[in-house]
C-alpha cells in the first residue's frame, strides 16, 4: 500500500487522493487499510516520510560541519517529489491529527537532542524539537508550500549552513 501510495500521490495530489483508489492500485480494500493505519493523513505520513527517524552522523568536532549534516538531512527528507506534492494537504491534515503529528515530531526529533547538545544549547521544557531543527525543517516546509518549484540543492544547503553558522563562533574564539 505504501508504493500505490506514492504512485497515486504523484498522480492525483494529496487533496484528490482516496483510500479506495489506494486500495484498488494496491489490489486490496478500504478496510485492511483502516486494519493498518487511522486514515488517509497516517497512511501518506508514513508512505511519503522516511520511517526511520532523523539520523544524523558521530560529532565531526567541527561546528559547520555538523550543522550542514543536519540541513542536509531535513533537505534530504522532504526533497522528494511525493513529499513536495502531499506536503500542504498532508500538513494541515497532521495539525487536526495529533497521533499522526506526534509521529511527524517522533520522525524529526530522532536522535536530535545528542545532536542539539554537542553545541551547548538546551531548549526549554515545552519544545518537542531543537530550535536549530525547527529552523532548518522550517525553512524547507516553507519553501515547499510558498516557493513551489524552488530548488532545495547544494546552493541552498551551503547558504542555509552560512546563515546559521556565519556568526558561530569558532573554535579558537
Amino acid at each position: 500500500m505504501i508504493a500505490a501510495t506514492r504512485e497515486l500521490i504523484l498522480e492525483t495530489g494529496y487533496p484528490a487522493l482516496s483510500l479506495s483508489a489506494i486500495a484498488a492500485r494496491a489490489g486490496t480494500t478500504t478496510a485492511a487499510i483502516y486494519r493498518r493505519w487511522s486514515g488517509k493523513a497516517q497512511l501518506v505520513h508514513e508512505a511519503v516520510l522516511s520511517a526511520e527517524t532523523v539520523v544524523l552522523p558521530a560529532d565531526s568536532g567541527d561546528v559547520r560541519s555538523d550543522i550542514r549534516a543536519l540541513v542536509e538531512t531535513i533537505r534530504s527528507m522532504f526533497d522528494r517529489p511525493e513529499v513536495r506534492v502531499a506536503l500542504p494537504g498532508l500538513i494541515a491534515d497532521t495539525v487536526a491529527d495529533p497521533v499522526v503529528h506526534d509521529q511527524m515530531i517522533a520522525r524529526l526529533a530522532g536522535n536530535l537532542t545528542a545532536f542539539e547538545s554537542r553545541f551547548g544549547r538546551s531548549r526549554r521544557g515545552d519544545d518537542q524539537l531543537p530550535m536549530l531543527a525547527e529552523v532548518v525543517a522550517g525553512t524547507v516546509i516553507f519553501r515547499i508550500l510558498v516557493r513551489r518549484d524552488a530548488a532545495l540543492d547544494e546552493a541552498w544547503v551551503d547558504e542555509m549552513t552560512e546563515l546559521i553558522t556565519g556568526r558561530w563562533p569558532g573554535p579558537s574564539e
